[in-house]
């Protein structure tokens, strides 16, 4: 018995399937398949979280050979020495695997590469909206429903072929089975529409021909909407009358409870930083007793702790807890618990960015653990000592400097991190005095952390010049000194100076950030960029009394990458309630005395906006990197990463800061940004483990 979290790490039984412990990988799409096979990389990905302690992983994947290229797809007889070779690995690493093929309106798939998409199957006629397109559904045929039920049968023959231990029926989160399923969207008046009983016939066909094909060889289950939240669409009270018939039938060996329809309710299903975690715990609470003796599985609503999970399991509410977002950030989460290391963990900070990267010019990544989906290549234990141990000095204590900082220290170098400020964390420090982000100060805590742990000596309120830098004889720099607010106002919108910029009662977001300036009456905030930084600011100085109109030349106040975080919502609510007054498709034309001219940046309609007292300019970012050239040519290998590079999202510091650490020491090695960019050389740097098997 494990003595700080005995639940969570006793061995547990799924149907005929042991488990060594409670922990689950919960299923999500991750773009690692090539035409629906998994990659060597999405074997890896999944492998560094069963060596990270999890008992059971479990798999996203399409059962509709239509649907390849959006997910991993186990209907094509032809995919199942891939998934065996996945499977194996996962086997070698100590954990169990289930797959939980689905059908999902918003990914239909296409005909062939590059084809426009083939019509969404539902059971009724539907109009639905996903990445902002919309369009309607085609409703099922009786012969297209057999048909599906037949793709689950020989998706399950399938899962068998290769290895898998189990298998889990989607029937949440807006899928196929959960609008059979549904009053809301099932509008059907035959016997798969209607009543109860009808709308789960369905679901038990599936089950029925699940069952069989397993023969009792792996374990069934489904993954169930505990509540709709939808007007019209089914609640808790239904949701347990229609668990308790499907738990009746014996047809299944556990069930996951959650909530949320995709895409509309995927604030929930991806909980931001905004949404208190564990947010499924009262609907779960209201359904799980419908299950009976059947174990129930639950991802709780940003689990972020083994401690949460213990509890959640101790406390009846279930009987195994999973995450996805925790264990993308930190892999080795259970494993740490387990060997009670647990502040070598990094925390999810529910930036959600691993959502918004995939859409973001694929690049799909993590925030604060940028070896994330990298693991082939950038697994942990391939951090080893350099070839040549160097000094290293880094200037810039920002998430790309931390983790340079600390990449630097894990290869055996000498390491010492400069900061101008007194405390460490740069922008994303500054993003996290924001109101609804203080979570994300999570992040530099753990990173200040581990870089203490590591050695490495930190010079707090120090401003790095080049004599100081050169002076301690370094073998190597990485600049990580970030961006500032333009002062002229340039922005992606208009890249010109706006006049008036230079006027006493106009400020950056820096000021009001760092408390350097307090404002109140009026306030003009102009936002370009459409992140956290303008909206911030705007609710912090309206509930500090100030009387603020926010202009933006979006039709929104965010842009679309606020929206691939499911963050809109929120913000939105935050800015009604602090009664912003919010100007769409508005720019500054000119700033004179205490008066700002606008226009319309569609009509060029102009007014004139009286009485200010303060601008806030959120317009653009430059690079803060004046030492790149003074050091130039001065040690062996200089780096710039992240905002000092060219100002972009902060995962970019990340992942710069990573990469170029790896390169200290190396040899043959570029000894600049420019030489990475330009020559040929493998950034990846380092083999695939030997231990790694790659698909078929």
């Amino acid at each position: 018995m494990h003595p700080r979290y005995p639940h969570l790490f006793s061995s547990f039984r799924l149907g005929p399937v042991a488990l060594k412990n409670r922990f689950y990988s919960s299923p999500h799409a991750v773009p690692m398949n090539l035409l629906g096979k998994p990659t060597h990389d999405f074997v890896a990905y999944n492998v560094a979280r069963a060596r990270g302690g999890c008992g059971l992983i479990i798999l996203s994947m399409a059962v509709n050979d239509r649907q390849r290229f959006f997910l991993p797809n186990i209907q094509p007889k032809d995919h199942v020495a891939a998934f065996r070779t996945l499977a194996d690995a996962l086997h070698r690493a100590g954990a169990k695997v289930f797959g939980e093929p689905w059908y999902f309106w918003g990914g239909p798939g296409q005909w062939y590469p590059l084809s426009p998409p083939v019509p969404a199957l539902t059971p009724s006629v539907v109009q639905f909206n996903f990445h902002n397109k919309g369009w309607a559904t085609r409703e099922m045929s009786k012969e297209e429903i057999h048909k599906m039920v037949a793709a689950y049968r020989q998706a399950t023959e399938n899962l068998i072929a290769a290895g898998f231990d189990g298998i889990m029926v989607h029937a949440a989160h807006g899928t196929l089975i959960e609008q059979f399923l549904s009053p809301y969207f099932n509008r059907r008046g035959d016997e798969y529409g209607g009543s109860p009983e009808n709308r789960t016939r369905f679901l038990i066909e599936i089950l029925e021909s699940v069952r069989a094909a397993a023969g009792g060889r792996i374990a069934v289950g489904m993954r169930f909407n505990c509540d709709e939240l939808v007007p019209g669409g089914y609640g808790t009270r239904e949701a347990s009358e229609l668990l308790q018939r499907i738990a009746g039938t014996g047809l299944i060996d556990f069930v996951d409870l959650d909530v949320a329809i995709e895409p509309d309710q995927f604030w929930l299903g991806m909980p931001t930083v905004f949404v208190k975690p564990h947010v499924y715990k009262p609907y779960v609470e209201a359904v799980r007793g419908a299950a009976g003796r059947i174990p129930v599985l639950t991802v709780l609503g940003r689990l972020t702790s083994i401690a949460d999970g213990e509890a959640a399991i101790a406390s009846g509410l279930c009987d195994m807890v999973g995450a996805a977002r925790a264990l993308i950030a930190e892999p080795d989460l259970v494993k740490n618990a387990y060997e009670g290391k647990e502040e070598l963990s990094r925390t999810c900070i529910a930036c959600n960015w691993c959502l918004q990267s995939m859409l973001d010019d694929g690049a799909q990544t993590c925030t604060i653990n940028p070896a994330s989906f990298r693991e082939r290549f950038w697994d942990p234990t391939s951090l080893v000592a350099a070839p040549k141990r160097s000094k290293v000095v880094i200037v810039g204590a920002g998430p790309g400097g931390l983790e340079a900082a600390r990449v630097s220290a894990l290869r055996g170098h000498e390491v010492t991190l400069i900061e101008e400020r007194a405390s460490l964390g740069g922008a994303l420090a500054l993003w996290a005095t924001l109101p609804g982000r203080e979570f994300f100060r999570k992040a530099i805590e753990w990173w200040e952390r581990d870089v203490e742990r590591l050695g490495v000596a930190i010079r707090r309120g120090t401003r790095a010049s080049s004599a100081a830098l050169l002076a301690h004889k370094p073998d190597a720099v990485i600049l990580a000194t970030g961006a500032r607010y333009s002062v002229q106002g340039y922005s992606h919108f208009r890249d010109i100076p706006i006049p008036g910029h230079d006027r006493g009662f106009v400020h950056r977001p820096e000021e009001i950030l760092l408390g350097t300036v307090h404002l109140s009456g009026r306030v003009v905030v102009l936002d370009a960029e459409g992140m956290n930084t303008g909206v911030g600011i705007a609710e912090v100085l309206a509930n500090r009394g100030c009387q603020v109109e926010f202009l933006t030349p979006r039709f929104s106040p965010v842009s679309q990458r606020v929206n691939g975080t499911e963050e809109t919502r929120f913000i939105m609510q935050r800015l009604r309630s602090a009664r912003v007054m919010i100007t769409a498709t508005t720019y500054i034309k000119e700033i004179r005395d205490h008066e700002v001219t606008v226009f319309d940046v569609y009509s060029l309609e102009e007014r004139v906006i009286g009485g200010v007292d303060a601008v806030v300019l959120s317009t653009s970012r430059s690079s803060v990197n004046d030492l790149e050239q003074e050091l130039n040519g001065k040690v062996r290998q200089l780096f710039t990463v992240g905002d000092a590079a060219a100002a972009r999202m902060w995962a970019a510091a990340t992942y710069e800061g990573h990469l170029f650490a790896r390169l200290i020491g190396e040899p043959g090695a570029p000894a600049s940004f420019t030489e990475a960019y330009f020559e040929d050389f493998d950034l990846r740097s380092l083999p695939i483990p030997a231990d790694m098997p790659l698909p078929t």
